[in-house]
């Protein structure tokens, strides 16, 4: 189930970031931020993302788990949590890529959190807390299975587009 989740938060991610970007590029004309270290797909996003967003999808398995035991399982809570927490979570995860990779992870061109975060993205977030939610719910049924194939799909969009 973990494997799961790390896997299949990735390919949600990652694609999302691309989506997103590219969407809000063709109505702001700018895209929303741009990745530093290893950028992939006009720095929309990295192939380090797989390993950030595999890493968030195990810490939601996790906390999924913590929540389901207080019974909070409302998807709107759940996808609160999520946004908020995203974006205290970015933050650190640009400030700490400064000091241990020499850069930050990534850049927001809006600065009204320092260009470690943005405000603009909490719709974003909560859309992608819904997504995400509701994916692992359906992935729960077949998780092995779920997980090859998020696996597969991420190794074509970070290695062979």
């Amino acid at each position: 189930m973990a494997l799961m989740y790390f896997m299949g938060v990735a390919l949600i991610g990652l694609f999302g970031e691309i989506a997103l970007d590219t969407v809000y590029k063709a109505v702001v004309g700018r895209p929303l931020w741009e990745y530093n270290i290893l950028p992939i797909h006009n720095a929309y996003t990295s192939s380090y993302a797989v390993v950030v967003w595999g890493l968030y999808g195990f810490h939601l398995y996790l906390l999924h788990g913590t929540l389901r035991a207080r019974s909070i399982t409302k998807t709107l809570h759940l996808a609160t949590i999520f946004c908020i927490e995203a974006l205290f979570l970015e933050a650190a995860l640009t400030v700490s890529a400064k000091f241990l990779l020499g850069d930050y992870m990534y850049y927001y061109f809006p600065g009204d959190l320092w260009h470690v975060t943005s405000f603009q993205n909490i719709p974003f977030y909560f859309i992608c807390g819904l997504v995400i939610i509701e994916t692992m719910r359906h992935f729960k049924a077949a998780p092995l299975f779920y997980a090859k194939m998020s696996a597969a799909l991420l190794f074509v969009l970070v290695f062979l587009t």
